[in-house]
């Protein structure tokens, strides 16, 4: 069982994000951009700006030792609103810059795949991978199989999110951004406060819950416009 939800595990957070961006690069043309336009926004605005700040440079500080060990109602809305800060504003500025001229609801998608598949990557794959040749009292495999159906879910909100945000760059409307940085917050927040104590799988369903509802606003948005995929390869 241990080796089967590694291997869910690995299926949901590397082999589909890596596969998803070698179909839609072989099928359409300049769809790669906004793929790799979101895999540079998680890595620079997460990676590389805020997991440092959060372990390396806040830990110094005092209140943030305080905070993160004794209030952890504030500890929580700290993390989601800076998350929901660097993602989402890294989206906009990565989208405003660099593709005022990709910005239909499919690129949008795409950018989403980028942003979610290297997070997903980075973040579970890779050690999923490591957990195949680790012994099995090491990990549990709920756990490992929960972190897996996470990035499933995850990715259908990242998707959500960079359509979102698309839209703001696209008709200029800065509530849809508003609305993005908002349910990041809260999401975030809300899977903080919940997660000490409770089944794993019940912040899941939560999470899934959400993901569903990303789900139904980037297909209705994208119903929008049909028409609107880049224009495929010639085979």
């Amino acid at each position: 069982m241990y080796i089967l939800c590694c291997i869910f595990a690995v299926l949901c957070s590397l082999i589909l994000p890596i596969s998803l961006t070698v179909i839609l690069c072989a099928r359409y043309k300049g769809i790669w951009k906004p793929i790799l336009f979101g895999a540079l926004t998680f890595t620079v605005f997460q990676v590389l700006i805020r997991i440092p700040l959060l372990t390396l440079v806040l830990p110094n500080q005092g209140w943030f030792i305080l905070m993160s060990s004794a209030q952890p109602v504030n500890y929580a809305l700290f993390l989601g609103v800076t998350a929901a800060l660097f993602e989402e504003g890294g989206r906009f500025l990565v989208m405003w810059l660099f593709m005022k001229k990709q910005t239909s609801t499919s690129d949008g998608i795409a950018f989403g795949i980028g942003h979610g598949g290297i997070e997903a990557i980075l973040l579970v794959g890779i050690s999923s991978v490591l957990l195949l040749f680790t012994p099995a009292e090491l990990a549990s495999a709920g756990t490992v199989a929960a972190s897996g159906f996470e990035r499933l879910s995850t990715l259908a909100i990242q998707i959500g999110f960079s359509v979102m945000v698309m839209k703001t760059v696209r008709e200029k409307n800065y509530l849809w951004l508003l609305l993005a940085f908002i349910i990041h917050t809260v999401l975030d927040f809300g899977v903080m406060l919940i997660s000490g104590g409770i089944s794993i799988w019940i912040i899941e369903v939560v999470v899934f819950a959400v993901a569903l509802g990303m789900a139904w606003y980037t297909w209705r948005e994208f119903k929008k416009f049909p028409d609107d995929l880049p224009e495929r390869k010639q085979i």
